[in-house]
């Protein structure tokens, strides 16, 4: 393994974490969106013209070929013309290449709108299929018939959380858990280690290591950390490296991506970021009772290992009724880390709880299911399942 900056303080954790992930050539993380810049508020404004040419959840035909290749519209896509015409004098923004490659494929994984295949068959959010339809989801037509703003900040959050694979929950459980005593997180912590936390690679890392290297990198002197990006801005260039290019490293690219996702985070209604320095919003949600009233009515301790995970992630909330709803003890569970990464994985998704006996069942709505056995899998007293599948059942009815 080429050493990069773990020689900047030898024996420092999250140096050698740092120099570990950087051995992986999927060392980026997961894919995201990297390219699009739009604030909720041109979100809505592109969403209302959708609506206004598409109405009512109708289906709209979209262009399938690029503008270079084919320069005239085909008459069925007329509309879509003057759609991205509007939405280009608007905004000064959304040329018809752009709406289709870039900012449909975002709104779909947002859960905004719906895409289809030929055949006006809905097509999967996440992965790349041929588009030939567009139409506003449920979700979107709440989102731009909201009238209070917090609302609208509300559903527009939760379709980021979609967006990002979860990122939004992954941050709220680390700055809102006082015992983690976080308070901030600035761009290259994201970087490093908290895009980390969950991933399918050889350096995915669980919520308290994470929280361990955090406390690692800190623990270094203002010039160390200084010199740390300074080594991989110079070290880290595709130039620097022989090979395909898989096999490269690209720091300019790599804190690209940090930066599109802090600044889509800056838009929701639970974080601010300033000087690349992400925070919760003032006032916003650092409440602690719930977790201390899981504990307390499953009589269970704080064991190494296992993590508390809201089974209906707190970023899919709404509203702030929503928000409160989502977080109490009964939409908690304790579970191994190792169950909880295969959660986050998945986007956090396995929201449905059945039970086993006395084992429960964390499942998706296409099935995939994440058995947590009980005192192996998952920490709680018994004698409330049927308290907490009540409670998953009525949240389940809302969302």
């Amino acid at each position: 393994m080429r050493e990069y900056v773990s020689n900047i303080s030898p024996g420092n954790k999250a140096l050698e974490f740092i120099d570990f992930r950087l051995a992986d050539d999927q060392y980026r993380g997961a894919k995201s969106s990297q390219h699009n810049r739009y604030t909720m508020d041109e979100a809505r404004k592109i969403l209302t013209l959708l609506h206004k040419y598409a109405p009512d959840k109708s289906l709209m035909h979209i262009r399938t070929t690029d503008s270079s290749k084919r320069p005239k519209n085909l008459p069925e896509e007329a509309t879509y013309a003057r759609f991205c015409d509007e939405v280009k004098a608007t905004l000064g923004k959304g040329t018809q290449d752009a709406m289709r490659k870039n900012l449909f494929p975002d709104f779909h994984r947002m859960g905004l709108i719906v895409r289809y295949g030929g055949q006006k068959i809905p097509t999967n959010p996440l992965c790349s299929q041929p588009v030939k339809y567009v139409s506003l989801s449920d979700q979107g037509l709440r989102f731009i018939q909201a009238d209070a703003i917090d609302e609208q900040f509300y559903i527009f959050s939760s379709g980021v959380d979609r967006l990002l694979g979860g990122f939004i929950s992954v941050l709220l459980r680390l700055l809102r858990d006082q015992d983690y005593n976080l308070k901030r997180i600035d761009i290259h912590e994201f970087l490093f280690f908290v895009s980390a936390i969950g991933t399918q690679s050889t350096f995915s890392i669980h919520f308290d290591r994470c929280v361990e290297l955090l406390k690692s990198y800190r623990n270094l002197s203002r010039i160390q950390r200084i010199g740390v990006i300074d080594t991989l801005s110079q070290e880290l260039k595709p130039a620097n490296y022989d090979g395909p290019k898989p096999s490269q490293r690209d720091f300019h690219n790599w804190h690209n991506k940090a930066t599109q996702i802090f600044y889509i985070l800056a838009q929701t209604v639970y974080f601010e970021v300033r000087d690349e320095v992400l925070r919760l919003r003032q006032g916003k949600m650092r409440s602690y009772g719930e977790k201390h009233q899981y504990f307390k009515r499953h009589r269970v301790e704080r064991t190494f290992g296992f993590e508390l995970h809201h089974v209906v992630p707190l970023a899919w909330s709404e509203s702030e009724g929503q928000f409160k709803l989502f977080d109490n003890w009964l939409n908690m569970v304790y579970i191994n880390a190792y169950e909880h990464a295969i959660i986050t994985q998945k986007r956090n998704r396995n929201v449905r709880m059945t039970a086993s006996e006395d084992d429960l069942i964390l499942s998706d709505y296409s099935d995939n299911s994440v058995y947590l056995k009980n005192t192996e899998s998952i920490l709680y007293a018994t004698e409330h399942q049927p308290d907490m599948l009540d409670y998953n059942r009525r949240l389940l009815e809302i969302v």
